[in-house]
This record gives C-alpha cells, sequence and structure tokens, in this order.
C-alpha cells in the first residue's frame, strides 16, 4: 500500500491561547494520528492568527508550497475544522482550490469522506458552527462596547494626553498622562488664531506631540478632551454624546473656541504665508506694493563692500526700497505708541468703564440662556414622558430627541463660557499696558519667529511704505487709534474722571476718520481680551 504524505496545519488565535488552546497539543495529536495510520509527514506549519479569512501569513506560504509542488502532498491534516476556517463561505472555495491541486483537506477528530454525498451536510455543520460562534461573540463585544461607551466609558487607544488605566471597581479608563500639558498648550495656541494648523503641527512636534497629520486634526474634533464622548449610531440607538467618567483635561470654552476657528466661525487673524525669518527683514510678508497692492517679499544683495537688504515686489513691478529705512519708520511708531500717555489713560478709564457694563450685560445675557435651556431640557422630558405613556412611538421620540440635543448642547456651550472666568483677567491687564508701554523695547530684543507671530497678532492689516513711511492701510478703527500720535487727544471730562480724545475730523494727515470713546473701548477689549 502506497504511503501517503501529509503537511500538518495548526493553528490558534490570541483570543483561543487565553482559554487554554495549544499548539504543542495540536501538533503532538496530529503527529500520532500520522504515525499510527502510516503517514509520513512532509511539512508543518503553525501559526497565531484568526481564521476568519485565509489571509494569514503561514498558510499563504503553505498554499504556495503547493503550487509550486503540486502532487507532492496527499493530505493536509488539522486537529478539528475551526483550526482549518470560521469562515463557510472562504472554507468550500479554498476545499475546491486544494482539490485541484490533489491535495485533500481533512480534520483528524472530525473526519470526513467528501465522496459521499451525506458527508457533505456534516462538514457545512462543522464549518458553519464556528462561524455562528464568531458571529455571535462578535455581536456580544460590540453590544458591551456600545454599552460602555453609553455609560460614559472611553473604548479603545487612549487619545494623545491620556494613558489607559484602571477605575476603583478594576474597568478599564483613560487618566491624563505627563503629555496633557501639552494637548493645552496646542490647543490654546490654535484658540488664539496665529497659526496654520500645519504650522502649529511643526511646532506640537518639536515639544514632544508626535502625531500624525490626520491624527493631529482628528485631536481638535475629540469631544473627550472636554470629558464627553460620541457615541455612534448602533441598532436602534441614534448617535449622541454622552458626559464621560474621565476627567477633562481642555476647558470647554477653549474646546469650542477652537472648534469656530475650524469651521471659519470665528475669523483667524491674518497670518502672512510662512516665509523663512531673518533678523534684516522683519516686515516681510507684511507689507504691501504701493503699485499693485500684492505682498512684498525681502531679499540681501552685495555691494560696496557689504550685504544690503531690499523689501520689493516679486511681480516685476519696480516697487523697491531698502528695509533699513522701512525697520527705522516701523520701529519709530512703535516708540511713538509707547509714549502716548493720553491713549493709556483713556484705555484704562474706559476698560474699567466697560467692564462694569460688561458684567451687568453678561449677568442679563446668562439668564436669558439659563431659561433657555431649561425650557428645551423640559421640552425632552416630556417627550420622554409621552413616548413611555404610550402617547408617541420611539421613531417619533428620537425625531424630536436629534431636534432638541443640538439646541441643549449650544445652549450648555453658551453658558459654559460665561462661567468660566479668567482667574488671572486682572494680571492679563496689567500686562497688556505693560506690553504697550514696552512695546518697542520688547519687539526689539524680540527673536525673528516672535516678532513674526506679533506682527501678525497684533497688526493683522498689511502695511506699505511710501514717501519714507510706513503706514497702514487699514481701516480698522483698532489700528488707526493705535497710530493716532498724541498731540491729537484733547481733554474732555468723563464725570470726575479726566479723559482724552480726539476732534471731530480726526488726523488728516492720516486719512483716518474721527476717534470717539466707543473706538477706544473697542481698542482696550482688543488688545485686553483677546
Amino acid at each position: 500500500m502506497k504511503t501517503r504524505k501529509a503537511i500538518l496545519y495548526v493553528r490558534v488565535s490570541t483570543d483561543e491561547q487565553a482559554e487554554g488552546f495549544s499548539l504543542s497539543y495540536q501538533e503532538e495529536r496530529l503527529r500520532k494520528y500520522c504515525a499510527l495510520n502510516n503517514i509520513e509527514v512532509t511539512g508543518f506549519y503553525k501559526e497565531d492568527h484568526s481564521a476568519k479569512t485565509f489571509d494569514r501569513p503561514e498558510f499563504k506560504k503553505l498554499l504556495a508550497f503547493l503550487k509550486s509542488n503540486k502532487h507532492s502532498t496527499d493530505l493536509l491534516l488539522f486537529l478539528k475544522w475551526d483550526r482549518f476556517s470560521r469562515n463557510a463561505a472562504d472554507a468550500y472555495g479554498m476545499i475546491s482550490q486544494l482539490n485541484k491541486l490533489g491535495v485533500e483537506p481533512q480534520a483528524i477528530e472530525q473526519p470526513l469522506d467528501l465522496k459521499i454525498p451525506e458527508h457533505k451536510f456534516m462538514l457545512a455543520i462543522y464549518l458553519a458552527a464556528p462561524e455562528v460562534e464568531n458571529d455571535r461573540r462578535s455581536l456580544n463585544i460590540s453590544d458591551g462596547i456600545h454599552k460602555a461607551m453609553k455609560e460614559g466609558r472611553w473604548m479603545g487607544p487612549a487619545p494623545f494626553g491620556y494613558k489607559r488605566s484602571r477605575d476603583e471597581n478594576n474597568k478599564a479608563c483613560i487618566i491624563p498622562s505627563d503629555k496633557a500639558s501639552l494637548v493645552q498648550w496646542t490647543f490654546e495656541e490654535m484658540a488664539t488664531g496665529l497659526h496654520h494648523i500645519d504650522h502649529l503641527r511643526m511646532l506640537a512636534h518639536r515639544k514632544g506631540l508626535k502625531i500624525k497629520r490626520s491624527a493631529f486634526y482628528d485631536m481638535f474634533r475629540n469631544p473627550a478632551y472636554i470629558g464627553k464622548i460620541r457615541v455612534p449610531a448602533y441598532k436602534v440607538d441614534p448617535a449622541m454624546i454622552v458626559e464621560a467618567k474621565h476627567e477633562p483635561i481642555i476647558a470647554t470654552k477653549l474646546f469650542y473656541d477652537v472648534q469656530d476657528i475650524l469651521e471659519g466661525k470665528r475669523k483667524k487673524n491674518n497670518q502672512p504665508a510662512k516665509h523663512t525669518q531673518r533678523e534684516e527683514l522683519p516686515l516681510r510678508g507684511f507689507l504691501t506694493c504701493a503699485r499693485c497692492n500684492r505682498i512684498l517679499t525681502g531679499s540681501g544683495s552685495k555691494g560696496n563692500g557689504g550685504r544690503y537688504f531690499y523689501y520689493h515686489c516679486r511681480r516685476g513691478c519696480k516697487e523697491r526700497f531698502q528695509a533699513a529705512d522701512a525697520n527705522a519708520s516701523f520701529y519709530g511708531q512703535l516708540t511713538a505708541i509707547t509714549n502716548n500717555e493720553k491713549l493709556f489713560k483713556s484705555m484704562e478709564l474706559i476698560l474699567k468703564d466697560a467692564n462694569k457694563t460688561d458684567g451687568q450685560d453678561k449677568a442679563t445675557e446668562f439668564k436669558k440662556l439659563k431659561q433657555e435651556l431649561e425650557v428645551y431640557q423640559k421640552r425632552l422630558e416630556n417627550a420622554q414622558l409621552l413616548m413611555l405613556d404610550g402617547g408617541i412611538d420611539a421613531g417619533d421620540y428620537r425625531n424630536i430627541k436629534s431636534r432638541i440635543e443640538p439646541e441643549i448642547e449650544r445652549l450648555a456651550r453658551q453658558i459654559a463660557s460665561f462661567e468660566q472666568k479668567d482667574p488671572e483677567e486682572d494680571k492679563i491687564i496689567e500686562y497688556g499696558f505693560f506690553f504697550l508701554r514696552h512695546l518697542n523695547v520688547l519687539v526689539d530684543f524680540a527673536t525673528p519667529e516672535e516678532k513674526f507671530q506679533f506682527l501678525g497678532s497684533t497688526f493683522p492689516e498689511k502695511f506699505h511704505f511710501k514717501d519714507g513711511k510706513v503706514r497702514t492701510n487699514s481701516d480698522n478703527e483698532i489700528i488707526q487709534a493705535l497710530f493716532t500720535p498724541d498731540a491729537a487727544f484733547t481733554k474732555i471730562k468723563n464725570g470726575s474722571e479726566t479723559l482724552f480724545s480726539l476732534p471731530s475730523g480726526g488726523v488728516e494727515s492720516r486719512g483716518l476718520e474721527p476717534l470717539s470713546k466707543h473706538i477706544l473701548q473697542k481698542l482696550s477689549t482688543c488688545l485686553f481680551r483677546h
């Protein structure tokens, strides 16, 4: 009798290892079977991989060997049919493919003679049973994950800034990691509107936030950072956002400020295209051509034994002037701002008055928002009671809920912004005046990168250089107020306080409109509440 040749195949998944399955046990049983039945073992393959598909490293090697060595093997032996496959459709296809190669697949503990038609019923059971088991296990896992998410537990890999842990009940949870402060810094920088998101990612990468571009974008959209979990729609449950059990690391207002930036609801500061910054060209990207109104660039050239820098147009215009002249004019204007005590005096008094009025207005608005929120919450509660009492069906309730919940979220977001008063507000205002009074010195000692950020945030509108002076192109009242000379202010009375303002007509040489008290109020609010 001809000795048959066989390749042995053993498989176990990671989950099955935890349940006590053993590769060595399978191998031992297969080798004993071959010894008892006079079968020669010509190959042995083992792997730790799921049997949902045949896209398994070792099985692909096995199949490649059989294709290149046709009729060298008679049998492919494994312990049970679930070691071969847990997908009935794929299994039938693979059996057919092996038969064409002259190989008979066989489970030694569930032997079948597929030449007998009735045995195919048993094959169907052997193949379907593990697939059903897989599907049931998968469904149970999905149900469990959804239930946990609805309870506010984060499932899956921890977001950057968190790490996996266990709570007091030994359930999986996430807690802030040592990178949480870096995530906070990234959100704060994004909320300023001073950075293009790719530029901010580069800065964050230098600090240690090393994640892919898509993950960096997704980070800003993840409500997990404010202690909420986005639960996707599942079966009859609609998508929802629930309160999380983990600790938030981003303030609610800050998170939604970033959302406004990303969605274009809040205008970004008009930063110019990023340039390689040079000490000699601090205004590159901020000056416009007086001829074509395009952004000027800057470069250096050699001459008379030295290197000289110029701002010039890149579009073929003849606009070109020495960088040193434009820089000197601009720094001179910064010095004029630092010496404008009448402006500072007016700002201090107006800011004091504005804070008082602003506080009253906010209290009224806060009360109005709370009342509106209570109305929507009551509507949702009534809808729930109607559904429980049979007044409406579950479908109608879901429709009502889908309309009301976004409104509740919007109002809660606005209320949160009112409730979060900056404890450092007085220090911020104090620093703001210090900054203005030392503007020229601080800018002069700043690095090129710091100067670039300063100019983009403080003077978002562009400048032009004409008749030996840097002038603003802006009709922004705040920028105009900053560049109004000290001599233009006149003394007026504001109750018992002395206030300074501009007379009707403004400063004609600058082509400005009259600057009034409300303009100075806007200037104060902008500078110290940005």
